[in-house]
């Protein structure tokens, strides 16, 4: 069999026209990369549906249908030789019908299931797409919005609310964003934060439905506080403790700058003593051995004693201008401002009660109450300032140690365990949306961009049987001026 035989054979198979003995392929052009199949209707006798009076051939129209499901470097296209007919009867007019083929369609019918199989990967921009397709961007943002509308999932027992940075203008800066706990799946997507947003949003969902909700994770931004007062009677919040532990580390790396501009100081004004009294006029500080180790090694405060690397491996670091290990660096960081070791002594105190599993939930208020007078104690400010964070949001604390069990679902498998409440698997989210809108270059469509993320992170998204007319999703622009156009000579 020819490579046109098995390329017609294989057309029919796809098209579902193999079966059907009044179409079929005449022949097939091939030219350099682009292959082009001849599909004819036979000229059975057709009689008028209105009159029931045969009709008469008016001779054939040729449609130029894109068709992309070749996988190689070639473009293929349906040539459909169209034929028209007439009823002398009652004047009625009608074409050849082809079931792989909507009228004034210029793809085929499996063209729009490609083309959002494709835009399932964030990595891919419509553009890509449309070249893989052998389409115009147009086409593809038409036919996405035309058969993906995705709804909003029912609310579940347990929510998790954050919002990322899409900044897709200037009253849509941050998209607010809820997630289903237990499952992972991303419920719904708000273009803003503001309160005046989530007041319309949530009075449009029912109040049984909210009722069902009995917690809501979420960090200490003032509005999400206010949720359960307002909108969900039966919940409470859960304060993420990664956004605690961010305080504290936000909190010392502000006293870290602090430190680092009063060596800066101190090495500007050697400089100017120096440049006095060597009548020298040098403007470039060399940086201390001091500064070196504040801009390099302010992991020794922040991380997690736990997860550094202790090494006794010597080395000759040439910055520091000394033979030095993990160790050494450790002590003559911590020895550049005498409050250094007690910050991290105590932060260190918060990261182990974090850490530590519970057994009952008096347990976790007793161990809590101990550290809030533990800081409220210290002579740090930093942490005297914490115990009043951590008093006025203990009982979200609290409710953050709770275990439930799970469902997560990885490239390979179902996974199902108990997991505390927190915001982890969102703060894993936040990041796709901000990958593709570096690859996008920015975003000017919320409910496109909603759209396209939700297809992708959702676990079964469905889309539109029916699809939406242009006029449903197109939104009307500025109308163009009037200008002079200029003939070539």
């Amino acid at each position: 069999m020819t490579d046109s035989n098995l390329i017609q054979t294989d057309i029919m198979d796809l098209l579902n026209i193999s079966n059907d003995p009044s179409i079929f392929v005449d022949h097939i052009d091939i030219a350099d990369d682009i292959k082009s199949i001849h599909i004819f209707r036979r000229p059975d006798p057709n009689f008028c549906p209105r009159c029931n009076c045969r009709m008469h051939s008016k001779g054939f129209y040729i449609r130029k249908v894109n068709h992309p499901v070749l996988q190689d470097t070639t473009r293929l296209f349906l040539i459909i030789h169209q034929r028209k007919w007439y009823c002398p009867h009652c004047g009625l007019y009608l074409n050849d019908q082809f079931p792989f083929l909507e009228r004034y369609a210029h793809s085929s019918n499996i063209t729009p299931l490609l083309v959002i199989d494709a835009m399932k990967d964030l990595n891919k921009s419509a553009a890509q797409v449309a070249r893989q397709f052998n389409m115009s961007d147009t086409q593809v943002h038409d036919l996405f919005n035309a058969y993906v509308d995705l709804p909003r999932l029912p609310l579940s027992e347990y929510i998790s609310i954050d919002e990322v940075f899409l900044n897709i203008s200037d009253k849509d800066k941050y998209t607010f964003v809820i997630m289903d706990f237990i499952n992972g799946d991303i419920i719904d997507m708000v273009h803003n934060r503001w309160m005046s947003t989530l007041e319309d949003y949530f009075l449009s969902i029912p109040l049984e439905e909210r009722k069902q909700v009995k917690g809501i994770i979420c960090d200490a931004y003032q509005n999400y506080l206010k949720l359960p007062e307002k909108f969900f009677p039966n919940a409470c919040l859960i304060l993420d403790s990664f956004h605690v532990v961010k305080y504290i580390i936000s909190r010392l790396n502000t006293y870290l700058y602090r430190v680092l501009k009063r060596y800066q100081e101190r090495d500007r004004k050697r400089l100017e003593k120096k440049n006095h009294d060597t009548n020298r006029d040098f403007q470039i500080i060399q940086d201390s051995r001091e500064v070196v180790l504040l801009k390099s090694y302010r992991w020794i405060l922040l991380k997690n004693r736990d997860e550094i690397n202790y090494s006794t491996k010597r080395y000759y670091h040439k910055r520091l201008g000394m033979n030095v290990d993990t160790f050494t660096i450790e002590k003559m960081f911590l020895d550049l401002d005498p409050n250094f070791k007690k910050l991290r002594d105590l932060k260190e105190e918060y990261i182990r009660f974090n850490q530590i599993e519970y057994e009952k939930t008096e347990d976790v208020q007793n161990a809590l109450e101990n550290l809030i007078s533990r800081y409220r104690d210290s002579d740090q400010l930093i942490f005297y300032d914490f115990s009043r964070f951590l008093e006025s949001h203990k009982e979200m604390i609290i409710h953050s140690f709770t275990k439930l069990k799970v469902h997560r679902k990885t490239e390979t498998e179902e996974k199902e365990y108990y997991s505390r409440l927190s915001n982890g698997p969102m703060e894993s989210f936040n990041r796709k949306p901000k990958d593709y809108k570096r690859n996008a270059r920015g975003f000017s469509d919320f409910h496109y961009t909603r759209n396209r993320i939700l297809l992708s992170m959702r676990r079964n998204p469905a889309i539109r049987g029916i699809p939406r007319s242009r006029s449903e999703f197109k939104k009307n622009g500025t109308k163009r001026g009037c200008y002079n156009k200029t003939k070539l000579r």
